[in-house]
Order: structure tokens, then C-alpha cells, then sequence
């Protein structure tokens, strides 16, 4: 009776340490955006089906728990291997631009940054089956437009480089979103900063002056040879850097950055400056 006790009990240590490592394996085969199954919202990717079932079938094959134990740091080895196998040829894949760089995001928390080929397989090269398996590498980016006033970020131009991050008004904590978005445009509203009027006195005489750039810029677009005349260029800009120069800036102004990220923290930050999640506030903080 003790000898079949005793069997009982080493065969159930033994198919609980089978179900933990099958367990095991469907984590390290399944990751955030790829998958070794059919699952809503991920892309299925063969390499990881095969290792998968290879895996498996080696774990259901073993006799003792002591082969399950040993054979876990093989799981391990083989998932790593596979990752960074796979995330390799997805950076290989992505088509060169002008500055050899591609997008990597993370998920929980989202966040994301662009880093250049190389190093994003460096990065790849040093990592475990853990850390890739949250990991997606793109060359898609997208331009998504911040609203910011000049108070806030007043020495942030067009093509800077600024850290990304989400202010949650309700816990008052502060993320980390996007490590080096850049800012492909800067907006300046209409309304503050289109009308200009000013007076000049010499002695007796006044003369007052006024122009309005919004309707300048129309003329000017449809042809007329003194709108066109007016020193349009660029003028949003050269007023806040005359206002940064002489300290003397409107800093109620507000201002539309249109930073470029990659897609999934791009879609998390519209949601916040279209005020789907009202408890959500963007702030820009230039690299310097």
C-alpha cells in the first residue's frame, strides 16, 4: 500500500511539473503581438506554432519529473532563440530611410521610441524570450497633432526633439510614452496671433497700421502680388522666437505640435487630445 502512495504522489509531482512547463510554453510562444495561435488582435507567426509544438511534444515525452526539470532551461534557450530570430528578420525586413531608423512599442505600459536598425538589433541580440515577447519593431509611423500652449513649451520648434509623456490628472503620476518623438510642425493659433495693428507717432503725425495674416496668406495663395509681397514666411515662428529673444512673450498662446511616433502610441495619443480619456493630459519636454 505505502509503495502505491508513494508511486501516486511521484506521478502527480511529476504531471504537475508537465502542466507547468506546457503552461510555460504557451506564455513563451505567445507574446503581446505575435502569436503562436489564432487569437483576435495578434498576428499568427508559424516559427513560434512550430516551436510550440516541438516543445510540447519533447515536454509530453518525458518520463520523470527530474527530465521535466532539466529540460526547462531548454524551454528557456529555444524560446530566446526564437524570438530573437524573429524580431531579427522583422528589422531586416523594414525598408531603409533617410535616417536608417525603425519604430519599436511596447505594450503595459505603452511605449515606444525610434532607434536605428543597428541597434535595435543589438537590443534584440541581448535580450530573453520575456522582454522580446512584448516587443514590435515597424518602419509605420504616424503624425498626430498635441495641443500645448506657449506657456508650456515655449522653446519647442518645428523638427525638435521631445520625451512624450501622459499626466493622469486623477492619480497625479506621469508616464513615460514615447522616448524621442520629433516635431514635424508647429501651429500657432489663428486667433492670437493672425491680427497685428500697431501705431507709429513722429511729432504731429500718427499713423496706425494693421494687417491680418489669415487673410494675407489667402491672398497670397490665390495670387495677388502684394499679399505676396508681406513677409509671410515663416512668420508664426519668427514672432515666438522675437518674444523668446526679447522676453516679452504672449504666453496664453496656443500652440498644435505635430509630433511623429509610431502607430500604437500615436492611436493612445489621440484618444487623449480628442478627450476620449479626459483624465489624460499630453506633455511635451524637449531633448536638449
Amino acid at each position: 500500500m505505502e509503495s502505491i502512495k508513494n508511486e501516486v504522489s511521484i506521478a502527480i509531482a511529476r504531471e504537475q511539473k508537465r502542466d507547468e512547463l506546457l503552461e510555460l510554453v504557451d506564455t513563451a510562444t505567445n507574446g503581446t503581438y505575435y502569436s503562436a495561435t489564432v487569437t483576435p488582435g495578434k498576428t499568427q507567426v508559424q516559427t513560434l506554432a512550430d516551436l510550440s509544438q516541438t516543445l510540447k511534444t519533447a515536454i509530453n515525452a518525458k518520463q520523470t519529473k527530474s527530465d521535466l526539470e532539466t529540460y526547462e532551461s531548454e524551454i528557456d534557450n529555444q524560446a530566446t532563440a526564437k524570438w530573437q530570430t524573429l524580431l531579427t528578420g522583422v528589422v531586416n525586413q523594414i525598408a531603409d530611410n533617410n535616417n536608417n531608423q525603425v519604430s519599436l512599442t511596447r505594450n503595459s505600459p505603452a511605449y515606444g521610441e525610434f532607434m536605428a536598425k543597428e541597434n535595435a538589433l543589438t537590443y534584440i541580440s541581448g535580450q530573453n524570450w520575456q522582454t522580446l515577447r512584448e516587443l514590435k519593431f515597424e518602419e509605420a509611423t504616424v503624425r498626430v497633432p498635441v495641443l500645448d500652449t506657449f506657456q508650456r513649451t515655449p522653446t519647442i520648434e518645428a523638427n525638435s526633439t521631445v520625451k512624450i509623456y501622459v499626466y493622469d490628472t486623477t492619480t497625479e503620476d506621469m508616464r513615460l510614452m514615447f522616448g524621442n518623438g520629433v516635431v514635424k510642425n508647429v501651429i500657432y493659433s489663428q486667433v492670437d496671433i493672425a491680427t497685428i495693428s500697431w501705431t507709429l507717432t513722429d511729432g504731429i503725425t500718427t499713423q496706425t497700421y494693421s494687417t491680418n495674416m489669415w487673410e494675407t496668406l489667402k491672398a497670397a495663395a490665390a495670387g495677388d502680388p502684394e499679399a505676396e509681397a508681406v513677409g509671410w514666411s515663416a512668420y508664426g515662428s519668427d514672432l515666438m522666437d522675437r518674444a523668446l529673444t526679447a522676453n516679452i512673450g504672449s504666453y496664453t498662446v496656443s500652440v498644435i505640435y505635430v509630433v511623429e511616433v509610431s502607430d500604437t502610441i500615436g492611436e493612445e495619443i489621440a484618444q487623449y487630445e480628442f478627450h476620449q480619456a479626459t483624465t489624460k493630459d499630453i506633455i511635451l519636454i524637449p531633448v536638449v
